[in-house]
């Protein structure tokens, strides 16, 4: 070919402006449109991809293309349509495609004589008219049979804000032409060759030298011109190149529902969403969480493996370059004092080369305070006493009737006595769980002359298990009367034999654990009485100083008209017992029969002893 045929291939002006207003988007534009609101959780995705991404021809030969639409989003499109810098790629139909389905097709761009882009932009609209636009592009390269320019590599891949490295090198092709003046443009300036002193290429030779684009962002396409003159006749020559960085990026988000739970905990469910925000596809590699460990481990005990969707199948998933996500979930419990429990997510993966993306996301679930609380209650024993003294012993009874909080009790005092820890059988502090009770007793010597009621406060101080424990107290009176004969409480009405279940409704009252006394009733007829237990305990009904001797004790349970039997004592004697073991809380009713004398001066005594 003659030096002056070769001179004849031109770069065109044109082209030079198009390469840079692509290079100025990045390669890339993504944009979504939604049409109203009631569209608003709709999420049309679409990548468009073209092949070969660059390619050399000479001057009048065809540029062949092969593009592929894929619907990358979780709604259908109805509508996908490609406009293109090369006409014959346009397309006005290619759609519908539900998500994940991809469609193909091959276009020419015919008698190439200046090497391009060639920009295509697809857009896919779902129900509704949201939408989604995706831009791609390819290089065609118009061969200088002269001088060429090549990079190396062509694309490279990197993390947001590192640098892409590339080998540029200018081929002088030629056998007997020296190419003086050497520069080179870049559209991005990353690797512009503009030497001080200029440089030449011997024919047949070539120079390179390394450039970087630095703290990448976003995807970039970048094309390189190269000129040179021939110093002989000034005739001047052009060559082409492009090449692309492309960004590895994922993003994550953590939902944890509830968002709060109260204490000590409950089971949350954490709902992961992973999204590529960069431009190369990326596999799944890896997911967990500083608090509950690998989530894709099956045999992990932190999380319900009936509960985690994140399981890996047969593959682990594949996210499609921007905005191609990922959703799963697991369950598991959050248990502490009250606070913010944080779960921080880490999600790994890997495009094609094997380089790793890496993404963090951090959620917190609010750990509410549940109100500690306990109840003190306390008793005389005996209740009633005679002048001029006696001793009596106190038994003091702490639950523990917060849900959630262990209780130490700190301190235990009488109004008189004042600390009783070493006390009788007291020993302070103590702790107690929910639902649990801690007794203890104490003897001490009561004085007062007939009429007199002997009381004195109890108290009990308490602090919770949180983080920063509270205190709680609560205080009970208990009273001694002082008597010189056991007092007649009340006449119960007589009511037939076989009437049981109808004078229920006469029944008198008792309180549990204190000491009562009644006249025994009159022959053949019967007193009945009930009681209320507020929870469940260990009972037993005792009857002393049964004068008549021949009779029952009787015990039910239940209310007027649907009473169960649970036992009974026949036996003639002056004191007897019925022992009924653990009862629920509810109401019972007693029973005493009198077979035997009418005695209208002898009282018993009857107490219901619950513990």
């Amino acid at each position: 070919m003659s030096r002056s045929h070769r001179s004849v291939i031109a770069f065109l002006t044109a082209g030079v402006v198009l390469v840079a207003l692509v290079a100025s988007w990045g390669g890339v534009q993504r944009a979504t449109v939604r049409a109203d609101d009631s569209t608003a959780d709709a999420n049309p995705l679409i990548l468009v991809g073209q092949k070969p991404r660059i390619q050399g021809v000479f001057s009048g030969e065809d540029a062949t293309f092969t593009v592929a639409v894929t619907n990358t989003g979780t709604v259908a499109l109805q509508t996908v349509v490609t406009n293109a810098t090369t006409p014959a790629c346009n397309r006005s139909s290619l759609g519908p495609l539900v998500p994940g389905q991809s469609t193909s097709y091959t276009c020419t761009a015919a008698n190439v004589t200046a090497s391009f882009l060639n920009e295509i932009q697809a857009t896919g609209t779902a129900q509704g008219g949201a939408a989604d636009t995706h831009v791609t592009n390819a290089f065609v390269n118009v061969l200088n049979p002269d001088l060429r320019i090549s990079t190396f590599p062509e694309r490279v891949a990197v993390r947001p804000g590192a640098t892409a490295l590339f080998t540029i090198t200018v081929f002088n092709t030629s056998p007997d032409i020296i190419m003086a003046n050497v520069t080179v443009d870049d559209s991005t300036d990353a690797c512009d060759f503009d030497p001080v002193v200029p440089v030449n290429i011997a024919p047949e030779g070539s120079i390179n030298y390394t450039c970087r684009q630095t703290n990448v962002q976003s995807p970039v396409t970048s094309v390189l011109t190269t000129r040179a003159v021939d110093p002989t006749n000034g005739d001047v020559y052009r060559a082409t190149n492009a090449y692309w960085v492309e960004t590895v990026n994922l993003a994550a988000e953590l939902t944890p529902q509830p968002s709060s739970v109260p204490e000590p905990g409950a089971t949350v469910t954490f709902h992961i969403n992973l999204i590529n925000t960069g431009s190369v596809p990326l596999t799944l590699t890896g997911l967990s969480t500083n608090q509950y460990g690998n989530i894709l481990d099956a045999g992990n005990s932190s999380v319900d493996p009936a509960h985690n969707t994140c399981l890996p199948q047969a593959t682990l998933p594949t996210l499609q370059p921007y905005g191609g996500a990922y959703t799963c979930s697991f369950q598991a419990r959050v248990a502490g004092q009250p606070s913010d429990f944080s779960v921080i997510l880490t999600a790994t993966a890997r495009d094609a080369s094997g380089q790793t993306a890496t993404a963090t996301k951090s959620a917190t679930v609010r750990i509410t305070n549940v109100a500690a609380a306990i109840n003190l209650s306390a008793t005389a024993d005996p209740p009633f006493i005679h002048p001029p003294s006696q001793v009596v012993t106190f038994r003091a009874r702490i639950d523990n009737t917060g849900e959630a909080d262990t209780i130490t009790v700190t301190q235990l005092r009488d109004q008189f006595l004042g600390s009783l820890d070493g006390v009788g059988t007291c020993d302070i502090p103590v702790t107690i769980e929910p639902g649990f009770s801690y007794q203890c007793s104490f003897s001490a010597v009561v004085a007062g002359q007939v009429g007199d009621q002997r009381s004195r406060t109890i108290t009990a101080t308490a602090r919770d298990d949180d983080l920063s424990p509270g205190t709680i107290t609560d205080s009970t009176t208990v009273t001694v009367n002082v008597t010189n004969l056991p007092t007649q409480k009340a006449f119960i009405p007589n009511a037939i034999d076989s009437a049981v279940g109808s004078s229920c409704v006469d029944s008198f009252s008792l309180s549990l654990n204190r000491l009562y006394s009644f006249l025994p009733p009159p022959h053949s007829s019967q007193s009945v009485f009930r009681f209320t237990l507020p929870r469940s305990g260990v009972v037993s009904v005792q009857l002393n100083n049964f004068v008549p001797l021949d009779g029952q004790l009787v015990v039910w349970s239940g209310q007027c008209g649907t009473l169960v039997f649970l036992g009974y004592n026949p036996d003639k004697a002056l004191n007897r017992t019925v022992d009924l073991g653990t009862r629920p809380a509810g109401q019972y009713v007693i029973q005493i029969i009198n077979d035997g004398p009418t005695n209208m001066t002898n009282a018993y005594r009857l107490r219901i002893n619950f513990d």
